[in-house]
């Protein structure tokens, strides 16, 4: 296959997985392949030579989410400012989350491979996170009594797509963001006497 053709394809990949996202979200489970393809502009034997069946649409929709999922973990740990890493984590991770959201239920259905499933687990087990609140500890941002594993852990669960959907019909992405990473901050950040 040459370059073109490949990028073609790449393309041709992406765009079914956003029409599909965007049917789920009108249609849920009732979403069928035929819609899809009309969403995505192109024919329904392009989606079957992607995704063999509904199945594997739905599990390729998953890899591309926790393939985002990890490219905000890497971009988050990568700030040298623990805070502004912390916001960005919760910031990107809703985004993401807000197209993806339709999937969940997909992913509850049974869509949720055993080889998807180690994978979420090894991006939620990934501890690396921790070098934010160890930074923000170090340079006397953190409160220094800080559970670093626990901070991650809260950090991530809150980012967690069940809690999206939880408060998704009360506040918009950018409420949501807000509101969460400023709790977030007040659990971690060190108090003006702390010295």
């Amino acid at each position: 296959m040459s370059a073109p053709e490949r990028a073609d394809a790449r393309a041709n990949r992406q765009r079914i997985i956003t029409a599909a996202l965007a049917v789920l979200a009108e249609r849920g489970a009732a979403a069928e392949i035929k819609e899809v393809a009309e969403r995505a502009g192109v024919g329904v034997g392009t989606i079957y030579r992607n995704f063999a069946t509904k199945d594997d649409l739905l599990r390729g929709i998953l890899n591309d989410v926790i393939d985002q999922f990890q490219t905000v973990h890497e971009r988050a740990i990568a700030f040298e400012d623990p805070l502004e890493g912390i916001r960005f984590f919760i910031r990107e991770m809703f985004e993401v989350m807000e197209r993806w959201s339709p999937a969940v239920l997909a992913m509850l259905s049974g869509a949720f491979t055993e080889e998807l499933k180690e994978r979420l687990l090894a991006f939620l087990n990934d501890r690396r996170l921790e070098t934010l609140f160890t930074r923000g500890i170090e340079r006397g941002l953190f409160r220094r009594d800080l559970p670093v594993g626990l901070a991650r852990g809260l950090l991530v669960n809150v980012c967690d797509p069940l809690v999206f959907l939880a408060v998704q019909s009360e506040y918009d992405r950018e409420a949501m963001t807000a509101g969460f990473t400023d709790l977030i901050l007040r659990a971690v950040v060190a108090s003006p006497n702390e010295g």
